[in-house]
């Protein structure tokens, strides 16, 4: 798990304004069970993907999710956060003045409606040498001669944090295999 805070709103990805100066305080799962899918509907190229992140499907990424965000309100009951928090604003209720007294359902209806990405979603060109796999060890596309994928999409699994760095890597590999061997 990943908490992230920060004296800022980050409330559906910035799409939603408080009314009111807040923190924002976020647990992230950082290697969840479940695996969404990524399809394409059509051949045609402009057709937008069909996304399902298929979020929860795994119970025990629910769970994790809960204990997550119950740890986070209990640090945003303490000091120094707890003189500047009125009252927390999702999910909107009277019993969050005592997160304690919270019951797991109620936490886990709030996670499940309000989860998103986290902005570094991999995997939906895995590599490896599975049947899932779509890409070799040089970043090469099974089945299609010269193509390469060089981003975090060739990530088999999340890594233990942000993919910034993995991808950068990545990068850097992929520009010596093209150096040593263009497609």
């Amino acid at each position: 798990m990943q908490l992230v805070g920060g004296a800022t709103a980050l409330v559906l990805s910035g799409e939603e304004e408080p009314d009111r100066p807040v923190f924002t305080m976020n647990c992230v799962l950082l290697h969840p069970r479940t695996r969404g899918t990524v399809c394409l509907p059509s051949p045609d190229p402009q057709a937008p993907p069909l996304i399902d992140p298929r979020y929860f499907d795994v119970p025990a990424d629910t769970s994790a999710m809960v204990a997550g965000l119950r740890a986070v309100m209990g640090i945003a009951h303490c000091a120094p956060f707890a003189p500047y928090l009125a009252r927390s604003y999702l999910p909107a209720g009277d019993d969050l003045n005592r997160p304690d007294a919270m019951s797991d359902a109620a936490l886990e209806e709030h996670v499940r409606r309000w989860s998103a990405t986290a902005y570094h979603p991999v995997g939906t060109c895995a590599m490896g040498s599975g049947h899932d796999a779509v890409v070799d060890p040089d970043l090469e596309v099974y089945g299609v001669e010269r193509l390469r994928v060089v981003d975090a999409s060739v990530m088999p699994t999340v890594t233990s944090g942000n993919t910034n760095a993995p991808t950068i890597m990545i990068a850097e590999k992929a520009a010596e295999l093209i150096a040593e061997r263009p497609c």
